[in-house]
């Protein structure tokens, strides 16, 4: 009995060390969302059009895989809940949680709502001051509870008073019947009885907002104790038949054996579920300590393999990224029909002049997140970025049947963030700056440049070099043009713009002169 005890409150530990991960685990989920770019673009414009930012909050809780989401305002004041659409301006029904997360960034708890059980986090809404509070929710039913018993290997029961969330149990009325006015002291372990079956069974208050819910922790006393009954019932025939000594010494064997093969079985189960971190401590020099060195090796190369994608992913484009990796890295490249945007800051210089280093590096990459969020959304790639210049590709590595498109929608979007860029530098005091785009539609040749040590996935051919020379045409005054697309483009385009005809130029280093226009909407 004191072992079934010892075992339960061990994997009390274990219980409360997941739940406090859980929690931790959708707090960092709920900051990382509520920093998402189009969301916060939607959230922008909910006054005018509320479906589009519910549509997005749905996004976004299928992306953590959410029961539901809800947006507070700074006031305290519900503004949306996936649950219940038409509901909002109504008071939040957790205003200290908000307060609490006023003080730690974000915070977590257990909340009672509708009579159900939620996990849920509350996170600033950054843009980049907090604009609101993103609060996504977990329901904690069947499934979660089956979810921890896997790791902890008990009985698991939410409840709250007379209102039970979730259970591992089959039988859920004979539940409500065994804990029907009893009072269950916390952190103690007692003695229950469902149905014909006695339980070994410990309380966990679980930390919650509104209400004063339990998790019951519990080990079927029958279960635990027929091992040893069955044992002693074996030792007496054995005793009987003089043959004791063979079977305690069958039993050590067996266990010597299963022992690292339930090591190995969890690791891999581990490894599965995608925590590559994980090693095998086994020190055996036998067949299973060589299986258990090979598995952590694997393991290692596995996280290795993780570590090498995701630092590829930051130091170039995703769709490069995933074109280098999909397919064998060699130099050479193959002709494609490809938009070019190039893009150009003015006016730089005068403010880097009134700025520090770190500070105009800082502005820059503000700057460049911004423009290249824009390039991506539109199903572009950032190609390179040269001092305060930018080059996107739009049709490589993956092309699309209107690249020409979405690369006018995009040059159209950037100068709009310029300016919104400006009116935020004009309000700190600095100057402004304007940009000139250029943009050309071309064949040329993709693939991996460079050498065979170093090479670098990019375009090049006469159709780069033509957007590069109208990006500086932007430069020429009596154009008066902040965006330049030639002939090419416009033809290739679906949709219509309203458009500047600007006549023909002969571009430098090209013979046959190139009809452009000056893209105004």
């Amino acid at each position: 009995m004191a072992q079934i005890q010892s075992s339960l409150r061990t994997g009390a530990r274990i219980f409360e060390k997941l739940i406090e991960q859980r929690n931790q685990q959708i707090t960092t989920a709920a900051a990382i969302l509520s920093r998402d770019h189009a969301f916060q673009e939607a959230f922008a414009g909910a006054d005018q059009d509320r479906e589009t930012t519910l549509s997005a909050l749905a996004s976004l809780r299928g992306r953590v895989t959410a029961n539901a989401v809800l947006i507070a305002s700074l006031d305290k004041e519900l503004l949306f809940d996936t649950r219940r659409p038409q509901l909002h301006s109504v008071p939040f029904p957790f205003p200290k949680l908000i307060e609490k997360a006023e003080t730690n960034d974000a915070t977590s708890a257990f909340v009672v709502l509708d009579r159900e059980l939620y996990a849920i986090a509350v996170a600033p809404l950054l843009a980049p001051d907090p604009i609101a509070w993103l609060c996504p929710m977990f329901r904690v039913d069947d499934d979660f509870a089956r979810e921890i018993k896997v790791y902890t290997n008990l009985e698991i029961t939410f409840l709250n008073g007379a209102d039970l969330f979730g259970t591992t149990l089959p039988n859920r009325r004979a539940i409500t019947e065994m804990l029907r006015n009893r009072v269950l002291p916390p952190k103690q372990v007692i003695d229950l009885r469902l149905a014909r079956e006695s339980f070994v069974s410990y309380v966990v208050p679980l930390p919650a907002e509104n209400a004063r819910p339990l998790a019951l922790l519990q080990r079927s006393l029958d279960k635990e104790l027929a091992p040893y009954l069955r044992l002693e019932r074996i030792y007496l025939i054995l005793a009987l038949l003089g043959l004791g000594v063979s079977a305690i010494l069958g039993l050590w064997i067996a266990r010597s054996v299963s022992r690292p093969v339930l090591e190995l079985a969890s690791g891999a189960r581990e490894i599965a579920a995608g925590n590559y971190n994980h090693r095998v401590k086994l020190k055996q020099e036998d067949e299973i300590g060589s299986l258990a060195a090979s598995f952590n090796q694997m393991s290692a190369g596995l996280a290795e393999r993780d570590r090498v994608r995701d630092l590829l992913g930051k130091v170039v484009s995703p769709a490069i990224a995933s074109e280098l990796l999909r397919k064998k890295v060699t130099l050479g490249g193959e002709q494609r029909e490809v938009t070019i945007l190039f893009s150009d800051l003015r006016n730089f210089t005068r403010m880097s002049e009134a700025l520090g280093p770190e500070e105009m590096l800082a502005i820059l990459n503000h700057y460049f997140t911004r423009m290249a969020g824009i390039v991506e959304k539109h199903g572009g790639v950032v190609d390179k970025y040269v001092g305060d210049a930018l080059m996107a590709l739009f049709g490589a590595p993956v092309a699309s049947a209107d690249d020409a498109d979405r690369a006018l929608r995009a040059a159209l979007e950037m100068t709009t963030a310029v300016d919104e860029l400006n009116q935020q530098w004009q309000r700190r005091g600095l100057p402004t700056v304007g940009v000139g785009i250029g943009i050309n539609t071309g064949v040329v040749v993709a693939g991996n440049m460079g050498s065979e040590k170093r090479l670098n996935y990019t375009v090049i051919g006469d159709g780069v070099n033509l957007a590069s020379r109208l990006e500086e045409l932007t430069k020429t005054p009596e154009y008066e043009a902040r965006i330049i697309v030639s002939g090419a483009t416009l033809a290739k385009a679906k949709e219509k713009y309203r458009a500047r005809r600007l006549g023909e130029v002969a571009v430098k280093g090209k013979q046959i002169p190139t009809e452009i226009f000056a893209l105004l909407g």
